[in-house]
């Protein structure tokens, strides 16, 4: 019973993770386990997102939704910015990729969006 107190409680611990600041745009590193690359394109842009995160039991479809969710969101966040509008982004277009590390339980996903320009 001594030794199974000290692992259920690290156990425990190693299971906690701290929410993203969902306050900050994404531009601004409000999700510091997620990177972007946004290229141009003839008519419009790419989003190329690279996301991680530690699962202490790996849930490969939460991160799936997570994924697309984060590139979409990031794909509309650059429209704005750039003070135009696209068109709506179909979620079956979304091109993701998701493996993990079982050595340091990372789940890791790779998603690709492209964002067309409404015409004005």
């Amino acid at each position: 019973m001594k030794k199974i107190m000290p692992a259920l409680g690290l156990a425990i611990l190693s299971a906690c993770t701290t929410p993203a600041d969902v306050s900050k745009p994404l531009t601004a590193g409000g999700d510091k386990n997620a990177k972007f690359a946004i290229k141009d394109t003839a008519s419009g842009f790419t989003v190329d997102l690279r996301y991680s995160r530690y699962q202490f039991i790996p849930e490969a479809d939460a991160l799936l939704v997570a994924c697309r969710a984060i590139a979409t969101s990031r794909a509309y966040e650059e429209a704005k910015q750039r003070g135009r509008e696209i068109h709506s982004i179909n979620e079956q277009t979304i091109r993701v990729s998701v493996g993990r590390n079982i050595v340091n339980g990372r789940t890791a996903c790779r998603a690709f969006v492209e964002a067309i320009w409404k015409e004005v």
